[in-house]
């Protein structure tokens, strides 16, 4: 990894351990129960505002066009564009909000099976959801200072967004336990002012930020903004995808529904955040020059070998995942309203959900390939037309299936969207670098076929124990199996001829040598 891809990834994973606290805070104070369901489901209208200005994207949009303006040494022009975008974005998405925030109600009814939702949820749901949503105007806000920040390959204090979002909302759950989850709702807008404007604030003034009251809606480059974010508005990207299906479906299988699905994606979203995020975050910027300076040939193989190396790492962390889950869900969450029945539950839904994090993490590099290129509408038409394929599936094997159909039918769609974009890509731009990566990646899955043998040897085994042990004996046995499944699946694809394994594999033992001053 180089030094941005370290902080994104460090960062990530910093964000994804404090999300998985408040997951365990929220697990003990609530368990699966009508008011953790009410909170998961108060996300709902929130997430779909943010989807509809593509907050979760603004950096991709922004930057090929702030880009262009450095490219001339036009800097007031720069200066001008970044507040003009803000300011007329913001604008639409105050417009927005509003209204959201009087018909909170009637939109959740609208967006979800409210028939198999009882009132009491439907209510506090929507009053969590009026709590959360004024925080979307600083995470808006914040992401365009986030981006602004990434041009200048300024990683440190944007990856700290989700650090401090997090903490607040830990914070704010435990400074209001005697108003049951109320106070996790008021930790999001908290953190949302904390972490994603008052530090990007800090963090764009470093460099120099010149904001103007500017406003021209029918500027040149608004319109190609507003023109490159249609397609992402309104196109179904794959994670807002999983937690779409998740809150507007979950309420099928029963009172529990949502939260045991939300606590399974959740520890597989770790996966994809550390992984597949922290490559394509610290990649875009150089992918966005690259087709600036229409050099193709070093883009394919700057892709290919990112998603190689990548995959090479993310099957044996998943594979460990896999055959953890059981003691990973009873460490993390079983306490409390957290029982015994839910721990079980919740470690077979996760194992459904993990074939999925293979598919979004390829994505979340894939997807900035064609939007450096500014081919918004290629990657949004792939996933939103495959994701309404499988909305069929869904209704159709959830009997069969009952609630494993949601994870299940979510990673199919996930890989057929990935496999998608990788032949498209290759269409048009070239296969430069691919032949190599696919034979890795190869390699690694072929690993994983091999390994899931042991790891299922494995819970076998250490099933009564992994059910009575201790906390401290589990956390024990977690580590002394993730130290031997890693590198095991790492040594395997290495044993095949997978150079990306051979180097990663190379790459640990020295450092862990230099550790132990074995080695220079």
């Amino acid at each position: 990894m180089n030094k941005a891809t370290l902080i994104i990834a460090v960062s990530m994973l910093a964000s994804r351990v404090l999300g998985i606290l408040r997951e365990m805070l929220l697990a003990r104070a609530a368990g699966v129960t009508a008011e953790k369901n009410a909170l998961d489901l108060a996300f709902l209208i929130p997430d779909i505002l943010n989807h509809v200005v593509s907050t979760g994207f603004l950096s991709i949009v922004f930057i090929p066009i702030f880009f262009g303006y450095k490219a001339k040494e036009d800097e007031e022009g720069a200066w001008k564009f970044f507040s003009n975008v803000l300011n007329t974005l913001g604008i639409l998405f105050l417009a927005l909000i509003v209204p959201s925030f009087i018909w909170m109600k009637e939109l959740i009814t609208f967006f979800t099976s409210a028939a198999d939702l009882p009132t009491e949820i439907l209510d506090r749901a929507t009053y969590f959801g009026r709590i959360i949503l004024p925080g979307q105007l600083f995470i808006f806000a914040g992401s365009f200072l986030v981006a602004l920040q990434h041009t200048r390959k300024q990683f440190a204090i944007p990856s700290l967004t989700g650090v401090i979002y997090n903490l607040a909302i830990i914070v704010g759950g435990v400074l209001g336990q005697s108003h049951g989850l109320e106070g996790f709702a008021w930790g999001v807008p908290v953190g949302a002012f904390v972490g994603f404007f008052v530090f990007q604030i800090f963090g764009v003034m470093r460099g120099g930020f010149h904001y103007r009251p500017y406003f021209n809606p029918r500027h040149p480059d608004i319109l190609r903004y507003i023109k490159m974010m249609i397609p992402m508005s309104f196109g179904v990207g794959s994670m807002f995808a999983f937690e779409f299906v998740i809150r507007s479906f979950g309420g099928v299988f029963g009172s529990s529904g949502i939260s045991s699905l939300n606590y399974a994606y959740r520890v597989m979203y770790t996966l994809v955040a550390v992984f597949g995020f922290s490559v394509g975050v610290s990649s875009y910027p150089d992918m966005a020059r690259l087709v600036k300076e229409e050099k193709y040939s070093e883009l394919n193989h700057k892709i290919w070998s990112s998603l190689s190396r990548m995959f090479t790492i993310l099957i044996p962390a998943a594979l460990t995942v896999w055959a953890l889950s059981f003691p990973a869900v009873r460490i993390l969450f079983e306490r409390g309203a957290f029982t015994r029945e839910t721990t079980e539950y919740v470690a077979k839904l996760l194992h459904w959900y993990l074939p999925a994090s293979l598919g979004l993490c390829l994505q979340a590099v894939l997807v900035r390939s064609f939007y450096a290129k500014e081919k918004m509408w290629t990657p949004t038409l792939i996933n939103t037309g495959i994701f309404l394929l499988t909305i069929p599936a869904y209704l159709f094997f959830a009997d069969d299936f009952g609630i494993y159909v949601v994870p299940i039918v979510g990673a199919l769609g996930a890989i057929v969207q990935v496999t998608a974009m990788v032949l498209l890509w290759a269409k048009q731009t070239g296969t430069e670098g691919m032949e190599t990566a696919l034979w890795n990646m190869g390699r690694a899955l072929a690993s994983f076929a091999a390994m899931v043998v042991v790891a299922i040897a494995i819970e076998n085994i250490s099933y009564d124990f992994v059910r009575e042990a201790s906390i401290f004996w589990l956390i024990l046995y977690s580590g002394v199996i993730a130290v031997i499944l890693f590198p095991a699946c790492l040594l395997v694809q290495k044993a095949i001829g997978s150079k990306d394994a051979d180097d990663i594999f190379n790459e640990l033992v020295s450092k862990v040598l230099r550790k132990l001053h074995l080695k220079k």
